[in-house]
């Protein structure tokens, strides 16, 4: 999958630093799934007394679940991105397959966000709940802004490809 080029430090330590992530990201999303299906099962009533209500449980399994969704969601957006830095690596970035990755990308962005307006409210219900203080997650711009750009960088990429096969073509 990853064939970087032993004399680019930076593409190697990019790739490492992306599977380190990777990593994190799926013993996250194990932790994650493993608290929404525990807080169902076993709920601990020393703990969070109010954690045991049955209704708050449920806002809890959904804002761990939705957080593993996150994680996974994250994991693509990771692995797209791998995947871009190992065709820099070769000397061959403007493939067809990297505007594409770069387009699922931006989606995976914009879904991720659409997320985070679902997540930051909810946190604050369950925080009120259990008598802690607010949730304290905000919605940003940033995630909108880097959207748009690899909606863009997508469409940089298609012309470079096309471009470059036009090139070939009349070689």
């Amino acid at each position: 999958m990853s064939t970087v080029r032993k004399s680019d430090p930076l593409l190697t330590i990019t790739q490492l630093l992306l599977r380190v992530g990777m990593a994190i990201l799926v013993l996250g999303i194990v932790l994650a799934a493993g608290a929404a299906i525990a807080v169902m099962i076993v709920p601990d009533d020393d703990f969070i007394p109010k954690l045991a209500e049955r209704t708050t449980q449920w806002w809890v399994f959904g804002a761990a679940a939705l957080c593993a969704v996150m994680m996974t969601l994250y994991l693509f957006f990771v692995r797209h991105l791998s995947r871009i830095v190992a065709t820099v690596g070769t000397g061959d970035p403007f493939q067809p397959e990297n505007a594409d990755r770069l387009e699922r990308m931006a989606w995976l962005t914009l879904i991720l966000q659409g997320c985070m307006i679902v997540l930051a409210p909810l946190a604050t219900m369950i925080a009120d709940r259990i008598g802690s203080t607010g949730g304290g997650l905000d919605i940003s711009f940033d995630s909108l802004l880097l959207a748009l750009v690899l909606f863009v960088l997508a469409r940089v990429f298609r012309r470079g490809t096309a471009m470059r096969d036009d090139l070939e073509g009349t070689v």
